[in-house]
Order: structure tokens, then C-alpha cells, then sequence
């Protein structure tokens, strides 16, 4: 994919989640900065749907911003992120984010979106200064 974000692939990669695993709760997550890396026709597809409740996002000012609500999420009700990130600054407070079978990642290659699942790295220390 690359380049500016798209409000029409988050679509489509949920439509195809939910065709390959049915029986899932899936919530979808978008951290608050999404609206403003969309197209401006984009924009107003992204509102409707934090208006009606198929996507939310945190609250402004929320610390940790779309990846703190994530794992909120997964957390409270045991579920599987999917998602690229690696959750770096979050895993010593969450030790489950390593845990096999925990998150699955998303590519999307030509029509397919292909979902695996995947441990992230292990957060790098923090550097002193």
C-alpha cells in the first residue's frame, strides 16, 4: 500500500477480517491524527463512522492516543490485535502483547488481504541520556 492513508482500505481490510473470521467481535480502532492524513473526500466517511460506532477513537488527550485504546480493548475482553505495529513503548506494561497468538498482522497484496499472526519485537530498551 505505502503512501497517505486510506479510509477505503481500513474498510476493506475489515470487510475481508470478518469474511475469513465470522464469529469475531471486531472493533476498529483509529488514532485521532486519521482524519487529517486523509483525502478530503475521505474525511467525512471517517466521522460517519465514529458517529455511528463501527470505528472509535480515543478521547483527545488520552496518553498513549490509538495504541493505548487497543490494547485497553484486547486487554478487557482477550482478544487478538491485528495490526503491524510492534506496541514498543507499551510492552513492558504489557507483557501479553509478546505472547504467541496475541496479534496478527495485516498485508495487503494486490486483492487479498492476508492476516498472520506474528509476535512483535521486543521493545528496545530506553536509551539514557
Amino acid at each position: 500500500m505505502g503512501g497517505k492513508p486510506s479510509f477505503a482500505a481500513l474498510q476493506a481490510a475489515v470487510r475481508s477480517l470478518r469474511f475469513k473470521h465470522p464469529d469475531s467481535d471486531i472493533h476498529v480502532v483509529v488514532d485521532a491524527t486519521l482524519r487529517h492524513d486523509l483525502s478530503t473526500e475521505e474525511r467525512p466517511l471517517v466521522e460517519k463512522a465514529i458517529a455511528d460506532g463501527s470505528v472509535v477513537q480515543p478521547l483527545a488527550g488520552t496518553e498513549g492516543h490509538g495504541d493505548a485504546l487497543v490494547i485497553s480493548i484486547a486487554h478487557e475482553v482477550g482478544g487478538l490485535i491485528v495490526s503491524n505495529d510492534n506496541f514498543a513503548p507499551f510492552q513492558r506494561a504489557n507483557p501479553w502483547l509478546r505472547n504467541e497468538g496475541r496479534i496478527m498482522g495485516a498485508t495487503h497484496s494486490r486483492a487479498a488481504w492476508v492476516f498472520n499472526r506474528r509476535v512483535p519485537n521486543t521493545a528496545a530498551p530506553a536509551q539514557r541520556r
